[in-house]
């Protein structure tokens, strides 16, 4: 597992199309993996961090992200991740999709 990632399952709070959920992200795995596995139908396109598709707002906690060509200082500064490359480092993340 590289530095950082949680090395357990950890509950992730999305809110997508004005509907909260919470799904569980595995070790290892991406936001935007685990709200795909919940069938919560999350917008996305390249899956490697260079469209921005998949782009939500950090409400709470703290994620990594593994690579990001697309977002600006500004926008990370201001709490926007890529859920496909974003892991959660701690326990109590929530995104927003909608924002």
């Amino acid at each position: 597992m590289p530095n950082g990632y949680l090395s357990e399952p950890t509950v992730v709070r999305v809110r997508l199309y004005g509907e909260e959920r919470d799904v569980t992200v595995e070790p290892g795995e991406t936001i935007l993996v685990a709200a795909i596995r919940a069938s919560l139908d999350p917008p996305y396109s390249c899956v490697s961090g260079q469209c921005a598709t998949c782009r939500a707002k950090l409400v709470s906690g703290t994620v990594t992200m593994d690579n990001n060509d697309v977002l600006t200082e500004e926008e990370i500064a201001e709490g926007y991740i890529l859920t496909c490359q974003a892991h959660p480092t701690a326990h109590g993340v929530s995104v927003d999709y909608d924002q």
